[in-house]
């Protein structure tokens, strides 16, 4: 059963931000929130490779630090979300988890499959996020109803309604208003969290059994690997996109998510 009570050390600490190229001490402020978020993005991938290549998915809070942390890989809402809740509870903020529908991708509505972080501030909260590919902030966005927020690429807003709770939308450039998710502010145990994962690991109609499933992001832009298709995108505009052979894929795993296929093999 996962430790709810689990604590990343001092050291633990110090790693988890050097791997994100950020610097201890750091204090919980919203401006390192933001911070936070954006180099989480861009260096540590969002990635369903150990759920492909049949590697078992735990949700302990130390398993998942020697993984994503010591080992240098990513992993999915269930992974990268929970440790990151406990990297920022380490370094001082107030962090609540919540459990999330996607109800826009694709528009029918399905599971609750997607973990989420709220963060409470002294005159605000925010929703941070380091584990969805896409129609994801770059920075943290305040939770106010109709509030339009923009992390320079694409905009952002929450609209509350009776039956789904919040739900949260994006518009990208040239792009109507589009769904993602929606959620009640239910606060979650670790435990809570141990059943949808299974599902999206096990169940053979989960989307990430069917295919690759990453992202990373750039300064500007944003790489991601779908089914094996890549794109890259810079600022708004994708500027290649391509089928992937099996070598090819293996290449650009470790060209730009710094993954080497090879290390499944003894699985």
């Amino acid at each position: 059963m996962i430790n709810e009570n689990f604590m990343l050390t001092e050291e633990q600490v110090k790693k988890y931000l050097k791997r994100i190229k950020m610097s201890y001490p750091i204090e919980a402020t919203l401006e390192n929130l933001h911070k936070l978020q954006l180099n989480h993005l861009k260096y540590i991938p969002y990635e369903n490779l150990s759920i492909l290549y049949g590697e078992p998915i735990s949700l302990d809070g130390q398993d998942l630090y020697e993984k994503i942390i010591v080992n240098e890989r990513g992993g999915f809402c269930f992974e990268t979300n929970a440790l990151y809740q406990w990297l920022l509870k380490a370094i001082g903020y107030q962090v609540t988890s919540y459990h999330t529908r996607l109800i826009g991708l694709p528009p029918e509505e399905q599971l609750k499959r997607h973990r989420m972080i709220r963060v409470d501030f002294a005159d605000a909260s925010y929703i941070t996020d380091v584990g969805i590919r896409i129609a994801l902030s770059r920075k943290a966005l305040r939770l106010e109803k109709n509030k339009i927020q923009t992390d320079g690429y694409s905009d952002f807003r929450y609209l509350s309604g009776e039956n789904q709770g919040w739900n949260m939308q994006y518009k990208r450039k040239n792009h109507d208003w589009e769904n993602v998710f929606s959620f009640h502010q239910e606060a979650e145990y670790e435990k809570d969290f141990i059943m949808p994962a299974f599902y999206c690991e096990k169940h053979p109609e989960s989307p990430f059994r069917q295919g690759p499933q990453m992202s990373i992001f750039t300064d500007k832009g944003q790489i991601t690997i779908a089914n094996k298709l890549l794109t890259i995108s810079n600022e708004t505009k994708i500027i290649e996109r391509r089928e992937l052979s099996s070598e090819k894929f293996e290449k650009y795993c470790k060209k730009y998510f710094q993954i080497n296929l090879s290390d499944f093999q003894h699985i």
